[in-house]
């Protein structure tokens, strides 16, 4: 007799099954498994989208507020110039000199402003490609987690369901198992219990069969009524239901008799 393990390992590999073999079950697991992370997820998402948006404002404030201090400087070279030529510099050394420094001022004033702008539009940028980040990532997390837990949850399933199924086999009296467990299965051990039960079954039917086979012998020898025999014959067919075919021979004691 066999060992139920050397049965899982040399047994014709099962057809492949599906994934959703009892919906209710795995669903209801693998959502909520999914609503758990979900619900992190959304509190995390906050809590990142809030520090963010500080971020954010922060910036746009000490944006505008060098966009201010530059116009100030840009004003203010404007007064500049305006005293200068009120002054009755204009047009003299000092004012030509002014000018040009002037005109330095407000071209870099002009290129600090386009910075600004661009320092401006990099942290918008920067923002929407959290949000993209936050939304896209947590979409991607909940389907492999959605995957995952219809994968785990199948992997425990899918023994059940063959058990189940192996159980209305036994019922029938068909106590030969041909088929074991996938490989990562779970519940190894119970199915392992299972096919130990049914080697117990069998030999315990086998013994039986024995029993009547005597019997049938000695009710041959003793040369029964028809309907003695019929009736231990027709037994011993159904006892020979879920024995293989090598086990439902008919013994006969070594001193022999009439068939």
């Amino acid at each position: 007799m066999t060992s139920p393990a050397h049965d899982r390992a040399t047994a014709r590999p099962a057809a492949r099954r599906k994934l959703l073999l009892n919906p209710r079950f795995q669903l209801k697991y693998t959502g909520l498994l999914v609503s758990v992370v979900l619900a992190v997820m959304v509190v995390l998402g906050i809590v990142v989208w809030q520090t963010a948006s500080v971020a954010n404002e922060q910036a746009q404030y000490a944006a505008t507020q060098a966009e201010l201090a530059l116009k100030e400087a840009a004003n203010s070279a404007k007064i500049l110039r305006m005293s200068t030529a009120a002054l009755g510099g204009e047009g003299s050394e000092l004012g030509s000199t002014l000018d040009e420094e002037l005109e330095k001022t407000n071209r870099e004033h002009e290129r600090n402003l386009a910075e600004v702008a661009k320092r401006r539009s990099e942290v918008e940028g920067l923002r929407q490609r959290l949000l993209n980040v936050l939304i896209g990532g947590g979409a991607f997390l909940l389907v492999v987690l959605g995957v995952l837990g219809i994968f785990i949850t199948q992997r425990i399933v899918g023994p059940v369901h063959q058990m189940k199924r192996l159980c209305r086999q036994v019922g029938t009296t068909r106590l030969t198992i041909g088929e074991g467990l996938r490989k990562g299965d779970e519940l190894g051990d119970l199915f392992d219990t299972f096919v130990q039960m049914t080697y117990s079954l069998k030999a315990l039917q086998t013994g039986r069969l024995a029993t009547l086979d005597a019997a049938i012998e000695k009710a041959e020898a003793e040369s029964a009524s028809a309907e003695v025999l019929a009736g231990l014959r027709a037994l011993r067919a159904q006892l020979c239901l879920g024995l293989p075919e090598a086990e439902t021979v008919r013994r006969r004691a070594p001193r022999g008799g009439k068939s």
